[in-house]
């Protein structure tokens, strides 16, 4: 992987406006945390409640938000201002375009919101790491399954952004949640049950097992960085897809 397109890269992403609103997002749940500690609950409240908010906030709100603009603007926005010609230009292997890109956007979103979830569980809990752990696990796997999706999707539509807000209210807010067949291609789902394997302690409980969503992960995972690759190699030196 070019180290100086990581380090662009990474520059870009957090060189935009975007990421002082992300921040505030996560530290949102760390202030929502440390205002439920204040009213000093009882540990079994306390336990319940910490299951809840990172299961429902984090990894329900947090991490797709969050995805969903780092993923989308990781080549989305230098499609959109015709940059990318200046990067398509050199003698780089599409795949490690797109291995660069879905790394720094994945490094980002981990800190974004892994780091938040992990802080949040320590204080809500009162200084227990278990959930705070396990949910912050949840969230650096499945994060990589989010952007790897979203990142697909700007290479994909010109409204990556829109369409990506819609599939994260729409199907994984309603439909999923609604309709239990739909579930086993729910990346909230397959949070829930990594958070719930690793140290859910029953707050929170999955409804799939551990190992299809894992299985279901990797392949969409996978899928998504593959019609990335594939779409890159059809994007002209002007900046649109062919």
């Amino acid at each position: 992987m070019n180290r100086t397109l990581v380090s662009l890269s990474l520059a870009g992403l957090l060189g935009r406006r975007r990421t002082v609103l992300l921040v505030l997002l996560g530290a949102l749940i760390v202030g929502m945390a440390a205002i439920y500690r204040l009213t000093d609950p009882a540990e079994a409240d306390a336990a319940r409640f910490t299951g809840r908010l990172l299961a429902d906030f984090g990894l329900g709100v947090l991490l797709p938000l969050v995805a969903v603009i780092v993923g989308t603007a990781a080549i989305g926005s230098e499609l959109e201002d015709g940059t990318i010609v200046y990067l398509l230009a050199k003698p780089l292997a599409r795949w490690r375009i797109v291995a660069a890109k879905l790394f720094v956007a994945w490094l980002l979103v981990v800190g974004l919101v892994a780091v938040p979830i992990l802080i949040a569980g320590l204080v809500a809990s009162g200084g227990d790491l278990d959930l705070g752990v396990a949910y912050a696990t949840a969230a650096t796997l499945c994060g990589l399954e989010y952007t790897a999706i979203f990142l697909a999707l700007s290479l994909i539509s010109g409204r990556a952004l829109v369409i990506g807000l819609a599939y994260v209210v729409i199907w994984e807010g309603a439909i999923a949640g609604l309709f239990a067949g739909t579930r086993i291609l729910s990346v909230r789902q397959h949070a829930l049950s990594v958070g719930d394997a690793i140290g859910g302690n029953g707050t929170v409980t999955a409804d799939l097992a551990l190992a299809s969503a894992l299985v279901v992960a990797g392949v969409v995972t996978g899928m998504a960085t593959l019609v990335a690759i594939r779409r890159l190699e059809r994007v002209e030196l002007r900046g649109e897809t062919g």
